[in-house]
């Protein structure tokens, strides 16, 4: 998902694509945020070898987190069912399929429930996906969380994993737009015409 401009005059709203090098698979490698108010989106593939996808951030207590996962509409992936997760200070105990970070607890999303995902056309990488589920959860510590997309049903598949509302795009990502294009567009494996 990604924006730029507006459509007949009517502003259009997307998450800044996150294209890094971290592994991401714990939280020792997480892809850290710098301000999970803004609108920001990380594309992965969960598989044997990497099997979570994690993000972190620092936040005060009760800040409201607005978490999105989705899937891409590929025909394989339309049985793939990953979760999110909230690890952080002050969270209950629940049981996922990796280990915690010392003292922290877990809020799980999951979306195993969802029969119909909504489907979402982005118009500007002309993507298609299947929105499994949206969140807000408001903190209650202040301190380092993690945000982690995995599959409780060690399935793989394509995931995104995305955090925060509030749009932020320059112009140094106005003109990389090109590029973030073709990369969504890889990943969402769009036939080219």
């Amino acid at each position: 998902m990604i924006l730029v401009g507006n459509v007949v005059g009517q502003p259009v709203w997307a998450h800044r694509p996150i294209f890094t090098d971290h592994a991401a698979t714990g939280p020792e490698t997480a892809i850290p945020i710098s301000n999970p108010a803004i609108s920001q989106v990380v594309y992965r593939e969960i598989t044997q070898q990497s099997p979570q996808v994690w993000l972190t951030f620092t936040a005060q207590r009760d800040f409201e987190l607005y978490i999105q996962i989705g899937i891409p509409v590929i025909d394989r992936l339309k049985d793939f069912r990953p979760s999110m997760a909230v690890v952080g200070p002050g969270l209950p105990t629940q049981d996922v399929p990796f280990p915690l970070p010392q003292g922290l607890g877990v809020k799980v999303f999951s979306t195993k429930e969802v029969e119909k995902p909504r489907f979402f056309h982005e118009h500007f990488t002309s993507t298609d996906s299947w929105i499994l589920r949206s969140e807000t959860f408001r903190l209650p510590n202040s301190g380092r969380y993690y945000l982690v997309a995995f599959s409780p049903d060690t399935q793989i598949g394509k995931l995104w994993l995305a955090l925060g509302k509030r749009e932020s795009f320059g112009l140094a990502d106005l003109l990389q737009f090109p590029t973030w294009r073709k990369r969504i567009q890889e990943f969402h494996e769009v036939k080219k015409n």
